[in-house]
């Protein structure tokens, strides 16, 4: 029995190596026919074949392969581009830079033969591979780090997608575009993307990138430290995914992992330690790759390591060392020596720990995470604490507090922005959604008459038309004082979030700043408080624009004065300005728009007019207020004032003079200036 496996297992190799040299026989045969082809179209075809037997080889013999692969698809690129055949080249460079991006790790290639493609995009007629080359120019500008130029790049992509109607590789734009933005650690934005991309995701029913796309969202939600909203959508992930007769055992296993970093934020240990194991058992129980289970068990070994399990934390590193090639990997690599650090911290060997943090923080460094940085930054500090290198641990904890400061900020500004454009996309969605059932009304009221009309006859017909006219008429006029309100609410929320904004930039970014500030002193760094002083000094000058706080302190009149003066002086224009005392006549909100109504007629005139001079008078009279404001500049047609307010913004002081239930008179003729006349009563 053992004897005939053996044969069995001799025949098997000598039939494998007798099909390998087959193939490498095909292969140098087509390699002669090619150099000795005379006719361009036959030798594309030849280069074509050899292209695809030469791509079989990769698992059998790598070196031949990686010698050969990319020579002869160049060979093929560049002659598809001779006989203008720029789809063929197209189609085939998006392969080839695919092989030098995840094969042969040389993005910079890459990028140069995607370039040499792109300079004749004009020519490409399937939409469907200028999407590929724009996917992959994104995908090389990643992996170099230009991050930038990957978002334009990936944006690209979506546009060509889109327009072809292809939503899955559109979804999947939409999905990496998500990933660069974050990485560049812009969140509200990246959280958008990729919840465009689980929509698109959901729309095919594509249960595995939905569950992906909703982790990415899950893990931005925990870098906002929303750590409800982070749980809660991967709860919804994971019976999605548990309801699948095919279990993803690589997402379910990355949900453990990411329950395990939250329940870090919340200091739930026991909890954390539980996600991790149950993350490695589902990795082990889906067979998932050899990285999958090196990360995997890293982390698991940092955990044990941080809560002094040495041995246990000992046992899962040297599983890990028992896979060199991904020890010494760059990329792998970082997770090896968080927990060789972590482990080496534990045991009291500080002297060791220290030179492993600091490869660590070098590959943060590179990659630009502020969140890495100040994790290793404060293991650092006690590591040199640990070995009494006090002058290196006060370096160290100096430089945590100040990335843990920064990174604080950039998350409380992107909470802030985050949930401001979820305020927009619901009122907006909540606007349609009103909008829609109106028509919906409408309609259905619409088709209740024309059956009346049927069966009432003329005279009835002629009823029901008058009475669904008034009724239209009536609508009109509902909608129209529907629509001033809106517009009214919209900015006295504006103004609102604009108050609460700048008092949050100049009460906590301000004082935070300021402490910064001091510090920096004390370190006797003038040149970085001079560079601090100037952010200090933006700050309040956004806080300042985004609400006028010196209304409140000096009043109406010195309020616009001052903001008349400042005008004066930091633009081209000569400005004038006769202001009578109107302090204590309006209540404080008609003062903000009182305010706002000059700074936009003003903002109207610096952006539009050309003007050289212009002037203001505040006229207090008995019953109202006057305010002209003039100008010399270009001027307008009247006649044509709808399209006319559009174009020069002044559809905002349209409302808000309606909100001051006030008069707003335009007096304008071409090359001879604009006179804005409002007429603001008293006691309304």
């Amino acid at each position: 029995m053992f004897r005939s496996k053996i044969y069995t297992f001799t025949l098997v190799v000598v039939l494998h190596y007798c099909a390998f040299s087959q193939q490498k026989e095909v292969i140098v045969d087509l390699i002669d026919k090619v150099e000795n082809a005379t006719n361009k179209n036959e030798k594309l075809q030849l280069l074509d074949s050899l292209s695809g037997e030469i791509g079989k080889m990769h698992d059998k013999d790598f070196e031949f392969y990686k010698q050969n692969f990319s020579k002869y698809t160049l060979q093929y690129i560049n002659l598809a581009k001779q006989l203008d055949s720029i789809d063929l080249a197209a189609f085939r460079t998006s392969k080839l830079t695919y092989h030098y991006l995840q094969v042969i790790n040389k993005p910079d290639s890459a990028l140069v033969i995607v370039n040499n493609i792109l300079g004749d995009s004009n020519k490409i007629k399937n939409r469907i591979n200028l999407g590929h080359l724009y996917v992959k120019k994104a995908g090389a500008n990643y992996q170099i780090d230009d991050l930038e130029k990957a978002i334009i790049d990936y944006n690209n992509a979506e546009k060509v997608y889109h327009e072809t109607k292809d939503t899955i590789y559109e979804a999947d734009a939409v999905y990496f575009n998500g990933q660069a933005t974050e990485r560049l650690g812009r969140l509200s934005q990246a959280v958008i993307k990729y919840q465009t991309a689980n929509t698109l995701y959901t729309a095919m029913k594509d249960t595995a990138y939905m569950a992906y796309s909703g982790l990415a969202i899950s893990g931005i939600f925990s870098q906002l430290y929303l750590l409800e909203k982070s749980f809660e959508e991967r709860k919804r992930i994971r019976a999605l995914l548990n309801s699948q007769k095919n279990k993803d055992y690589r997402a379910l296993s990355e949900l453990s992992i990411n329950d395990a970093r939250d329940f870090v934020k919340t200091k739930e240990y026991k909890k954390e330690g539980e996600a991790y194991l149950k993350a490695l058992e589902l990795a082990q129980k889906g067979k998932l790759s050899v990285f999958d289970l090196f990360r995997i068990r890293a982390y698991v070994s940092g955990f044990y390591s941080k809560h002094d399990k040495t041995e246990i934390a000992q046992r899962y590193l040297d599983t890990l060392e028992l896979t060199p090639e991904l020890v010494k990997n760059p990329y792998d690599r970082m997770f090896y020596l968080k927990a060789l650090g972590t482990l080496k911290k534990a045991q009291g060997k500080y002297n060791e720990a220290i030179p492993i943090f600091e490869e660590e923080l070098e590959i943060f460094k590179k990659s630009n995470d502020l969140q890495s940085q100040v994790h290793i930054e404060k293991e650092l500090y006690e590591s040199n604490k640990g070995a009494n290198n006090f002058s290196d641990a006060i370096i160290h904890l100096d430089r945590h507090l100040l990335l843990k400061d920064s990174l604080y900020n950039i998350t409380r500004s992107n909470s802030v922005i985050y949930y401001q454009t979820l305020y927009e996309t619901e009122k907006r969605d909540s606007k349609i959604a009103i909008q829609k059932a109106n028509i919906d009304m409408l309609e259905a009221k619409d088709k209740a008459k024309k059956n009346l009309l049927i069966f009432g006859g003329i005279g009835l017909s002629l009823l029901f038309i008058s009475i669904y006219l008034y009724r239209n008429r009536m609508l009109l006029v509902k909608n129209k004082k529907l629509q001033q309100s809106f517009l009214q609410e919209l900015l006295q929320t504006q103004e609102r979030v604009g108050k609460r904004i700048s008092k949050d930039l100049h009460d906590s970014v301000g004082q935070s700043l300021l402490l910064i500030k001091n510090k920096v002193l004390q370190n006797k760094d003038q040149k970085t408080a001079s560079i601090v002083d100037g952010v200090i000094d933006e700050v309040r000058a956004i806080s300042r624009s985004l609400h006028p706080f010196k209304l409140e302190e000096l009043g109406l009149t010195v309020t616009l004065q001052s903001s008349v003066e400042m005008i004066d002086e930091n633009y081209d224009i000569f400005i004038s300005a006769e202001i009578d005392n109107i302090d204590t006549v309006f209540d404080q909100e008609k003062e903000v728009n009182i305010y706002r109504l000059v700074q936009e007629s003003f903002n109207n005139i610096l952006k539009h007019s050309n003007a050289r001079s212009a002037e203001i008078i505040v006229i207090n009279k008995e019953t109202d207020v006057e305010i002209i404001i003039k100008d010399n500049g270009k001027g307008f047609d009247v006649s044509k004032e709808k399209s006319s307010v559009s174009k020069i913004g002044l559809k905002t002081l349209s409302e808000r003079s309606k909100f001051l239930k006030a008069s707003f008179k335009i007096l304008s003729e071409i090359d001879q200036g604009t006179t804005l006349i409002f007429n603001i009563p008293k006691h309304v």
